[in-house]
């Protein structure tokens, strides 16, 4: 009878709704160290997790605590990436740029032999060739130090007038182990200020793009342009102007005035928009940290596209591949996703590449995304963020934070619904989030199951609203309809491909052709956007399928 029960039992629970057995406490623990950095305590595992209401009531107050920005401004980190290249690393350590001229005023700090124990400040230059302090003691002057303000430092005349009278316009490099390490800028006895500004310029478009949620913009602001972010450490950065080019930066003096009250201590990002919007600017594409991390147009282009659309770049190279391929947006093998990457390379062009960034604007070029045509990068960011695929690919990212997997193919109305949760929300990422950590997915077994062997694909770029029912109006036949138009295919599915199916022959168009339709519906295929011409492709082989099973 037992037995009959348990099994009897077994299958009732077997036949729930998918999402049934909500596990409340374990959601809460899930839920608050993902979006505060802490684990509940024991009297709100009694309290939050008491009903479905106590806990959404808990996750509410999750996203509007202080530690939130921590938790977004890591999650931001990893979607658009964070870091600089290893030759910027040793550039921004040189005291010149490519040899040229100097680059940064810099400072050492210390009780050194000549200053009978005085806290001094000296050139950097002056402790590296043995000169001493750099001037009589008598013509010393106290200042304060912006990093530690009980200290008093004794400085050179030059030094205050370069760096002002709390050093905070220069470079720091102490070496003392009692007022070092009271600095709120490392994590060490001695420091650098330098390396303050590499971590933060490295995240510079995370930090912009955390702002913008902290402060509930719609989501869309990242890509605005005009709009920065800056935290101490970069002010203290923009603000080397006697020994860096940061004219040649094309900063907006009304930039330059917000930051002269910026601490470096202060360790947040705050948005900064200019009055008159900069056509060559687009939020986060054009903050320095991104610029200086995706230091190619081709490379800038391939991130966007991969961190704000969700979407990769693909090909097949060819079995010989010729020493000089010529125009790579129509070589065989390469068209495929030139054809789409180096014009969605072209908007940046403005910018320069590499140390270029220092050397003023560039020419622009007429180019386009996506089937809209635009110039500036302020048309490229209006472009991506006006395109559905952002809206889904910020779904797709913020539920595989909070989730720990991807969409199954099951869930592809969930995942649109969500998105036009996201967008009837105006973009807000706190709605977004607490959607998701409310969702009843979320709070049930299938967070991380780890089966996922089928992902959603993609969402399609560049989408056209189109009728679920594809009205077949005439006889559709191969050499009419589908061969006049599978170049578009062919550049990675041609018949030297050795990972992709072959589609040049009506044969093999006949195999694939189901295969084919949804690849293209949902944007997949080809690479880059959902076009008139794909469309038109799309249709063609659907009909002639359904007319020729």
């Amino acid at each position: 009878m037992r037995l009959k029960l348990t099994l009897g039992f077994l299958a009732a629970v077997l036949a729930l709704p998918l999402f049934a057995a909500e596990d409340l406490p374990s959601a809460l623990r899930r839920s608050k160290f993902l979006l505060n950095g802490s684990m509940p305590t024991d009297s709100e595992f009694v309290t939050e997790a008491a009903s479905k209401d106590a806990y959404k009531a808990a996750v509410r107050t999750f996203v509007e605590d202080d530690h939130f920005y921590d938790s977004v401004l890591r999650y931001h980190e990893r979607v658009l990436g964070v870091g600089l290249p290893e030759d910027y690393m040793e550039e921004l350590l040189r005291d010149d740029i490519d040899g040229k001229q100097e680059k940064f005023a810099s400072i050492s700090c210390g009780r050194f032999k000549e200053s009978q124990g005085r806290f001094n400040c000296t050139w950097t230059s002056n402790v590296r060739n043995n000169k001493g302090t750099g001037c009589p003691q008598a013509w010393e002057k106290p200042v304060s130090v912006f990093w530690y303000p009980k200290i008093v430092a004794w400085v050179c005349p030059s030094v205050v007038n370069a760096c002002g009278q709390d050093l905070s316009k220069c470079f720091i490099q102490s070496l003392e182990k009692e007022e070092a390490r009271n600095s709120e800028l490392g994590t060490t006895e001695a420091f650098d200020s330098r390396f303050a500004v590499m971590r933060s310029l490295s995240r510079q478009a995370a930090g912009l793009a955390t702002a913008v949620a902290i402060e509930n913009y719609p989501y869309t602001k990242i890509l605005e342009p005009g709009l920065t972010a800056v935290d101490g450490a970069i002010a203290h950065f923009y603000s080397q102007q006697h020994h860096f080019r940061i004219n040649e930066l094309d900063l907006d003096p009304e930039v330059i005035t917000i930051l002269n009250n910026t601490a470096l201590t202060d360790t947040r990002y705050k948005l900064l928009k200019t009055t008159a919007s900069d056509v060559n600017t687009g939020g986060i594409l054009s903050t320095f940290g991104w610029l200086r991390r995706y230091d190619k147009n081709r490379t800038r282009g391939n991130e966007l596209y991969k961190r704000l659309l969700c979407r990769d770049f693909t090909s097949d190279l060819p079995r010989v591949f010729p020493q000089d391929p010529g125009n790579l947006r129509e070589t065989e093998g390469c068209k495929g996703c030139h054809s789409t990457l180096d014009p969605l390379a072209d908007f940046f062009k403005a910018w320069g590449e590499g140390a270029d960034l220092y050397s003023g604007r560039q020419a622009l070029v007429q180019t386009s995304f996506a089937n809209k045509n635009g110039a500036t990068l302020s048309d490229l960011a209006n472009i991506v963020r006006g395109d559905e695929a952002f809206a889904t690919c910020t779904v797709q990212n913020v539920w595989y934070w909070l989730m720990g997997r991807k969409f199954y193919t099951d869930e592809g109305s969930l995942r649109t619904a969500l998105t036009t949760y996201f967008t009837t929300s105006k973009y807000s990422f706190r709605e977004l989030v607490y959607a998701i950590a409310t969702h009843p997915a979320f709070l049930d077994g299938t967070r991380s199951d780890g089966l996922v062997s089928d992902p959603l694909t993609a969402p399609p770029l560049g989408k056209v609203p189109e009728a679920t029912v594809t009205t077949c109006n005439k006889v559709y036949t191969y050499a009419a309809d589908i061969a006049p138009h599978q170049a578009l295919c062919t550049g990675c599915h041609s018949a030297g491909s050795t990972t992709r199916q072959s589609l040049t022959t009506e044969t093999q168009w006949a195999i694939w052709a189901n295969t084919a339709v949804q690849m293209m519906g949902s944007g997949q295929m080809p690479p880059g956007p959902s076009n008139s011409q794909v469309q038109t492709l799309k249709k063609a082989v659907q009909c002639w399928k359904e007319q020729n099973p």
